[in-house]
Protein backbone atom coordinates (compact mmCIF):
# COMPACT_ATOMS: atom_id res chain seq x y z
CA UNK A 1 0.00 0.00 0.00
CA UNK A 2 2.71 2.39 0.64
CA UNK A 3 3.65 1.70 -2.97
CA UNK A 4 0.82 3.05 -4.29
CA UNK A 5 0.99 6.74 -2.03
CA UNK A 6 4.45 6.93 -2.97
CA UNK A 7 3.50 6.50 -6.77
CA UNK A 8 0.47 8.72 -6.14
CA UNK A 9 2.51 11.47 -4.80
CA UNK A 10 5.38 11.13 -7.27
CA UNK A 11 2.10 11.36 -9.66
CA UNK A 12 1.04 14.44 -7.74
CA UNK A 13 4.86 16.14 -7.69
CA UNK A 14 5.36 15.39 -11.37
CA UNK A 15 1.83 17.46 -12.30
CA UNK A 16 2.72 20.43 -9.98
CA UNK A 17 6.30 20.33 -11.39
CA UNK A 18 4.76 20.04 -14.79
CA UNK A 19 2.47 22.95 -14.17
CA UNK A 20 4.49 24.87 -12.98
CA UNK A 21 7.82 25.12 -15.74
CA UNK A 22 4.81 25.60 -18.16
CA UNK A 23 3.86 28.28 -16.23
CA UNK A 24 6.86 29.64 -16.15
CA UNK A 25 7.95 29.12 -19.77
CA UNK A 26 4.36 31.40 -20.60
CA UNK A 27 5.91 33.90 -18.54
CA UNK A 28 8.97 33.81 -20.00
CA UNK A 29 7.67 33.90 -23.62
CA UNK A 30 5.16 36.51 -23.08
CA UNK A 31 7.44 38.91 -23.90
CA UNK A 32 8.91 37.16 -27.27
CA UNK A 33 5.43 36.68 -28.45
CA UNK A 34 4.05 40.25 -27.81
CA UNK A 35 7.29 41.23 -29.71
CA UNK A 36 6.40 38.49 -32.25
CA UNK A 37 2.71 39.84 -32.49
CA UNK A 38 4.20 43.85 -32.86
CA UNK A 39 6.35 42.36 -35.90
CA UNK A 40 3.49 40.80 -37.54
CA UNK A 41 1.18 43.36 -37.12
CA UNK A 42 4.02 46.33 -38.65
CA UNK A 43 4.22 43.98 -41.19
CA UNK A 44 0.41 44.01 -42.41
CA UNK A 45 0.51 47.40 -41.92
CA UNK A 46 3.42 47.59 -44.71
CA UNK A 47 1.78 44.95 -46.75
CA UNK A 48 -1.82 46.78 -46.52
CA UNK A 49 0.36 50.67 -47.65
CA UNK A 50 1.90 48.27 -50.28
CA UNK A 51 -1.16 47.25 -51.53
CA UNK A 52 -3.00 50.93 -51.68
CA UNK A 53 0.10 52.21 -53.42
CA UNK A 54 0.10 49.30 -56.44
CA UNK A 55 -3.80 50.29 -56.48
CA UNK A 56 -2.77 54.06 -56.87
CA UNK A 57 0.00 53.55 -59.13
CA UNK A 58 -2.39 50.45 -61.29
CA UNK A 59 -4.62 53.77 -61.48
CA UNK A 60 -1.98 56.24 -62.42
CA UNK A 61 -0.93 53.98 -65.24
CA UNK A 62 -4.39 53.55 -66.40
CA UNK A 63 -4.94 56.79 -66.75
CA UNK A 64 -1.13 57.85 -68.47
CA UNK A 65 -1.84 55.03 -70.98
CA UNK A 66 -5.45 56.16 -71.73
CA UNK A 67 -4.24 59.91 -72.35
CA UNK A 68 -1.28 58.92 -74.48
CA UNK A 69 -4.05 56.58 -76.60
CA UNK A 70 -6.12 60.03 -76.81
CA UNK A 71 -3.30 61.97 -77.85
CA UNK A 72 -1.82 59.18 -80.24
CA UNK A 73 -5.21 59.39 -82.15
CA UNK A 74 -4.98 63.35 -82.45
CA UNK A 75 -1.71 63.23 -83.87
CA UNK A 76 -3.26 60.49 -86.22
CA UNK A 77 -5.95 62.55 -86.94
CA UNK A 78 -4.01 65.65 -87.79
CA UNK A 79 -1.85 63.31 -89.78
CA UNK A 80 -4.28 62.07 -91.92
CA UNK A 81 -5.87 65.34 -92.14
CA UNK A 82 -2.25 67.04 -93.19
CA UNK A 83 -2.06 64.15 -95.84
CA UNK A 84 -5.29 64.88 -97.28
CA UNK A 85 -5.20 68.40 -97.30
CA UNK A 86 -3.25 68.66 -100.65
CA UNK A 87 -5.61 67.04 -103.19
CA UNK A 88 -8.34 69.37 -102.49
CA UNK A 89 -6.15 72.03 -102.74
CA UNK A 90 -4.32 70.53 -105.89
CA UNK A 91 -8.17 70.30 -107.02
CA UNK A 92 -8.72 73.78 -106.40
CA UNK A 93 -5.60 74.84 -108.23
CA UNK A 94 -6.36 72.43 -111.18
CA UNK A 95 -9.91 73.95 -111.36
CA UNK A 96 -8.56 77.38 -111.26
CA UNK A 97 -5.92 77.02 -113.58
CA UNK A 98 -8.35 74.80 -115.45
CA UNK A 99 -11.55 77.62 -115.25
CA UNK A 100 -8.95 80.44 -116.72
CA UNK A 101 -7.66 77.98 -119.94
CA UNK A 102 -11.34 77.45 -120.83
CA UNK A 103 -11.99 81.23 -120.13
CA UNK A 104 -9.13 82.01 -122.39
CA UNK A 105 -9.77 79.67 -124.85
CA UNK A 106 -13.85 80.86 -124.79
CA UNK A 107 -12.43 84.68 -125.29
CA UNK A 108 -10.47 83.47 -128.60
CA UNK A 109 -13.53 81.81 -129.89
Amino acid sequence: MIIVYISLALFIGSIIYLAFFAFKTFKDSKPTIDNVNETVARMQAKTDQIKSETDHLAETQQEITEDVQYKKEAVQYTVDAAKQTPQPFKNIWHTIKGDKGTMTSRRNG
